[in-house]
């Protein structure tokens, strides 16, 4: 009979622990002595319903936009389509711009500014877009050519959003120009999108010898020439006027001139045939120059020296 009683008494005092572990002591004073006394209150239950929201990821979407960016030699500006990423409430036109900033991801092409950049904003300004840069953009070192490529991409690139002409400030103000060799108080038109070549229609073409007018690709210093000599290349000139020669340091074979398909600060594409049916020579040169506007002198003179083939 003891062992069934001490069976009893150790489950009541089980029972007890267990319930007590359920309860919390509250200590709250006694309204009518002041003093503290003893309470207990059963744990809050857990509720998932307390929780924050957890926050709704922004939705994104892609765009394909073209981009404007130079060659490395700073010779021709090329066009190129790539994708961005743009958040649901931001701006198209201003992630475009960011994206050109960022560079261009072809090994053929450069970029004009310095990343540090910021696209402040882009605004439509009654038709015509408003963007503003940060202070930084007019840190680029670039000469007249380079500068005018530079506002030439800024407008290409707002002209797909519908902007027939871009209005260039820094930070929110309208300046006489970026750099200091284009004027940019006013909007500029865009040009046709047509007239930039796609980087896939890009030629690889190496420069064989060249000076701070002429780059050429054909034909090679001291190779073989029998029926003509073809002289292609690049020139920046006054007037895209190339003036040339052929002589082989005794006899003047053949002179004259030939016009770029663009004029300086430009380069501008050009080819030379010289006809040597009726010509006999050992070795020869042809030379490239420009002539002063002031008084006539040669200016930039570079030399091809050839060989004719027996």
């Amino acid at each position: 009979m003891k062992k069934i009683l001490t069976i009893i008494m150790i489950i009541l005092v089980s029972l007890g622990i267990l319930i007590g572990c359920n309860k919390k002591e509250i200590v709250t004073p006694d309204p009518s002595t002041g003093e503290k006394q003893e309470d207990t209150k059963e744990d809050e239950t857990y509720d998932e319903s307390n929780l924050s929201p957890k926050p709704v990821e922004e939705e994104k979407q892609t765009h394909e936009v073209v981009l404007y960016f130079t060659d490395n030699d700073l010779m021709e500006t090329y066009r190129i389509k790539t994708e961005i990423v743009v958040g649901k409430d931001e701006s198209v036109p201003k992630a475009a711009l960011e994206a050109w900033i960022n560079g261009p991801d072809h090994e053929e092409l450069g970029a004009l500014v310095h990343t540090n950049v910021i696209v402040e904003y882009v605004e439509d300004v009654n038709g015509v877009a408003h963007v503003s840069f940060s202070k930084e953009i007019q840190d680029s070192n670039l000469g007249s050519t380079g500068e005018l490529m530079l506002v030439e991409q800024i407008t290409m690139i707002m002209e797909q959003f519908g902007y027939n002409s871009t209005q260039i400030l820094v930070e929110g103000i309208i300046g006489e120009s970026l750099i200091g060799h284009f004027y940019t108080a006013e909007p500029i038109l865009a040009n046709d999108p047509d007239s930039y070549r796609w980087i896939d229609e890009k030629e690889s073409r190496e420069i064989v010898l060249q000076n701070v007018a002429f780059r050429i690709f054909e034909p090679i210093p001291g190779s073989e020439v029998k029926d003509q000599i073809v002289v292609r290349g690049l020139a920046r000139v006054f007037e895209a006027t190339i003036q040339y020669e052929f002589e082989d340091g005794h006899f003047l074979f053949d002179k004259g001139f030939t016009t770029a398909s663009e004029g300086a600060p430009g380069w501008g594409e050009f080819e030379i045939i010289i006809d040597l049916d009726e010509i006999d020579f050992n070795s020869g040169s042809i030379i490239l120059y420009e002539e002063s506007a002031k008084d006539g002198s040669r200016l930039h003179e570079l030399v091809i020296p050839v060989i004719q083939a027996k």
